[in-house]
């Protein structure tokens, strides 16, 4: 059996380089079509529950309530994300995850 030339050898490693970039593209493309699938699933649920609150038909409902609602969502958005949602349902009334802490001062004391 003939060793092989360097000529050979590089062109052996060259042709593993081809087919190991191949594969790294393969597995790439697997993971932005997860990617986008799973992006795609998060959109169609958060579309769904805003037609559902809101009762909203159609694109430009939709973009017309929430454009309006940006700013208010931006203001109280730490607040809104303590919503105990199945809570909120059941009561038919906002329920916050950590209830507000009140403080209670004796008659007489300043706030500090």
């Amino acid at each position: 059996m003939a060793r092989k030339t360097d000529e050979e050898r590089l062109q052996e490693l060259e042709e593993k380089i081809e087919q190991i970039k191949a594969k790294k593209q393969q597995v790439a493309s697997r993971l932005q079509a997860k990617e986008r699938k799973e992006r795609t699933r998060r959109l169609i649920q958060v579309g769904a529950i805003f037609e559902k609150y809101f009762d909203i038909v159609g694109e430009d409902q939709a973009e017309k309530i929430a454009y309006g609602m940006k700013d208010a969502v931006d203001k109280h958005k730490e607040k809104l994300m303590n919503i105990d949602v199945e809570k909120s349902k059941k009561e038919n009334k906002l329920i916050y995850e950590v209830q507000e802490e009140s403080l209670i001062m004796p008659a007489g004391e300043k706030t500090p």
